[in-house]
């Protein structure tokens, strides 16, 4: 009973994203990597490069988010400057996986409370899994949602080892993922990049919960 609560309350906060105020809050979970194999961390004060995809759908995105990184960047502390001269070279990917359907029914009075997941997901382009259901044996009316996987992924390498040797081994990755019921990748990008730079540079050990306020400063200043 307790896990069928928590299952209802996370898909009540997904749905709330899109119907709620400018007070609702976007959860997102964070996992930040190093290897404990290369040199050291992210210097601070250390230069960068933003590397574009050049073979993306969408050119113009992609150099959208890249303006965005660059301003998160600085406000980090960290000078954004040529390829040549980059302490480090950043890159990025990001997606949005194939929509599940939500059901979730409003019971009557004398309703009982049951329940069943079904998830997963592939790649990093087919993203999804099966339905999520919340159901309620006695009775009571069904809504359903459409609920999307949003993905943000930030790889940063040496920049001298890359310029010689064409590949490095990465210093840091840091992912972030979200399940809400805005398809509007542009939008929520903005979401991610604010988590994930949250944790930038660190090794999280683990996914961790980052809360971003829909009205957040930070992202308003990725906007405006």
């Amino acid at each position: 009973m307790q896990k069928a609560i928590g299952l209802l309350a996370i898909i009540v906060a997904g749905l709330c994203w899109s119907g709620c105020s400018t007070t609702a809050t976007f959860t997102i979970k964070v996992n930040g990597y190093t290897d404990p194999g290369t040199p050291g961390l992210i210097r601070p004060g250390g230069t960068f490069c933003v590397i574009e995809n050049q073979e993306a759908k969408n050119p113009l995105l992609d150099k959208e988010i890249s303006g965005k990184i660059t301003r998160l960047l600085e406000t980090h502390g960290h000078a954004v400057t040529t390829f040549e001269k980059a302490d480090y070279y950043l890159m990025f990917a990001y997606g949005m996986g194939e929509p599940r359907t939500v059901n979730v029914t409003t019971p009557d009075y004398y309703g009982g409370f049951g329940w069943g997941w079904g998830g997963g997901y592939g790649g990093w382009g087919g993203w999804g899994g099966p339905a999520v259901s919340i159901g309620i044996p006695w009775g009571g009316s069904v809504d359903s949602t459409t609920l999307y996987d949003r993905r943000l992924l930030i790889k940063v390498v040496e920049g001298p080892a890359y310029r010689t040797q064409k590949t490095s081994p990465p210093v840091w990755v840091g992912e972030a993922y979200s399940l809400g019921t805005s398809s509007d990748l542009r939008l929520v990008l903005n979401y991610l990049l604010v988590a994930d730079f949250k944790e930038f540079g660190k090794n999280t050990g683990k996914a961790v919960t980052v809360e971003i306020k829909a009205d957040s400063p930070e992202v308003y200043s990725l906007t405006h």
